[in-house]
Order: C-alpha cells, then sequence, then structure tokens
C-alpha cells in the first residue's frame, strides 16, 4: 500500500476512519478491509478536482495518467458497480473521460449515459427553461460566452482564471442579477469550484446516488469521492450508508468520512483498490 492519506469529516458510526490526525490509507484499515470484504460494491466518482486537475480553460481538463485505465479495471471487477457523477453534461464527460462503457451521471443528476450507450434527461418544468433561459441572457450581458454554460437544468459562470481580487465582486453582480429574475423553489443558487451555477431544483448528485442504490443488492458498499460543494449532497446520501471521501485540504467542512490530498492521491487509491479487490 501507498501513504495516500485519509482523515476524517464529521464524527460517524465508521469509527476506525474517524480521527484528529491526517491517516494514510494503508493505516485506516477499516476502510480497506471492508474494501476487500464487501460482497458488492459501488464506487461513484466526480470528476472535476477529483479524477482530473482544474484546468482554467474546462474542455483541458483531462484525468491523470493511469487514472482512466485504473477506473475501468475497477468496473470489470465481479460484483462491482463504478460511475461518473459530475455537474458537467454528459457530452463533456464523453469527450474527456473517453466514451468508455461506464455509468455516467451528468448535469448533476439530469443526465444518464449507461455503459451500453442509451441516455435518458430528466425534465425540468417549463417555468424553470424560463427562468433558466433568462438567467442565462443575464449571465451573458456580464461576461463573454466562453464563461457561461447553459446546461439541461442549469446555467453556470466560470471564474476560473479571473482575477482573484475581481471575482468576489464579479459573484456579487451575477447573483443579484439571478435574484431578480426568481427566487423561488424552482431553483437554487450552488457556488462551486470555480464558479456559480443556478439550477433548476428537484435533483441533485445526492438524489442520483439514491437511486442508484434503490437498484443495488443491500449488501453492497458504496462509496463516492469529490472535491466539491456540489458532491455534500451525495457524502449526506451516504453518512451512514457507506463512506464518503473528501478530496482536499484538511480543514475543509465536509459529511464525508474521510479525505485524500488530491487527483494523484485518487489516482493512487485506484490503482490499490484494484490490487484490494483483486486478492478476495
Amino acid at each position: 500500500m501507498t501513504t495516500n492519506q485519509i482523515k476524517s469529516g464529521t464524527p460517524s458510526h465508521h469509527d476506525n476512519l474517524v480521527g484528529t490526525a491526517m491517516l494514510p490509507v494503508d493505516r485506516v484499515g477499516s476502510f480497506w478491509n471492508r474494501v476487500r470484504d464487501a460482497p458488492h460494491v459501488s464506487l461513484f466518482l466526480d470528476f472535476d478536482g477529483t479524477l482530473a486537475p482544474f484546468h482554467a480553460d474546462r474542455l483541458q481538463a483531462v484525468p491523470l495518467p493511469g487514472t482512466v485505465d485504473a477506473v475501468m479495471t475497477i468496473s470489470c471487477q465481479p460484483n462491482t458497480m463504478v460511475a461518473l457523477v459530475s455537474g458537467r453534461p454528459i457530452s463533456e464527460l464523453l469527450l474527456l473521460f473517453g466514451d468508455h462503457p461506464v455509468l455516467m451521471i451528468g448535469a448533476h443528476g439530469y443526465e444518464v449515459h449507461r455503459p451500453d450507450g442509451k441516455e435518458h434527461v430528466a425534465a425540468i418544468t417549463p417555468e424553470q427553461e424560463l427562468i433558466l433561459d433568462r438567467a442565462y441572457s443575464d449571465a451573458l450581458a456580464l461576461f463573454d460566452s466562453d464563461r457561461v454554460e447553459r446546461k439541461v437544468a442549469s446555467v453556470a459562470v466560470h471564474f476560473r482564471g479571473l482575477d482573484p481580487r475581481d471575482v468576489g465582486e464579479i459573484e456579487d453582480q451575477i447573483e443579484r442579477r439571478w435574484r431578480a429574475v426568481g427566487t423561488s423553489n424552482l431553483v437554487e443558487f450552488r457556488p462551486f469550484n470555480g464558479g456559480l451555477e443556478l439550477r433548476a431544483s428537484g435533483r441533485t448528485k445526492g438524489t442520483a446516488i439514491e437511486e442508484l442504490l434503490e437498484s443495488l443488492p443491500s449488501n453492497t458498499l458504496p462509496i463516492y469521492i469529490g472535491d466539491d460543494d456540489t458532491d455534500e449532497d451525495a457524502f449526506g446520501v451516504l453518512v451512514d450508508r457507506g463512506i464518503g471521501i473528501k478530496v482536499g485540504p484538511v480543514d475543509a467542512v465536509t459529511k464525508a468520512h474521510g479525505r485524500v490530498a488530491d487527483c494523484e492521491a485518487v489516482r493512487q487509491l485506484l490503482i490499490d483498490w484494484t490490487s484490494v479487490r483483486a486478492g478476495r
């Protein structure tokens, strides 16, 4: 094993994953023992900041070498389900991760791409569509078009690459415009690493995970790895049902049970996983 680091988040019944000091993965025995011994496992993976380092040009954010191979090796292991869970649209996941036979959940749960290539898009209401169309127009009045993204159920503005001193004021401007469009329960504001999003209410990464778990054997161990505020919805679902692993600094407030430092640590965790499950 390597010395990747997992540190506890909020306390939970997973006692061996809870502590006040940073712990290498190979010293958190309960984690690897549970991965090895679980009759069935499901591994849910965020994309940006988890599999792929951030890039100023979001269409250049690709997984580290070896990461995709490790993910696909895990997906081929017996009694294992792997899914990418991202805020990105499916089209970008296919471009950046590759068109591999793995389950992909895009747009925070609104898009699903199955390993056989079949896709499903959850509908939003006409009222939500109107609000998002207006929000998209308002965002284009403030930002270059390459910073504004209209997804199937949201509008995102990307701040990465801007002068950090300007981001706070810019974020305030777009939020004021969006709140003028409508603050009903039809939409919600969600920050993400590098931007701000106005999203149709109703689905999150957490609801997507819940739906998938309903279709899996009851003795499945679900594990979610992610770095962002939007991943907290998924961590919340797994608080009493599985293991959440936060990617990032040790001082982040999170519902996850453990932590790893960065995308390189995630890559090594995935490589280690292939060996642990193969040795069952």
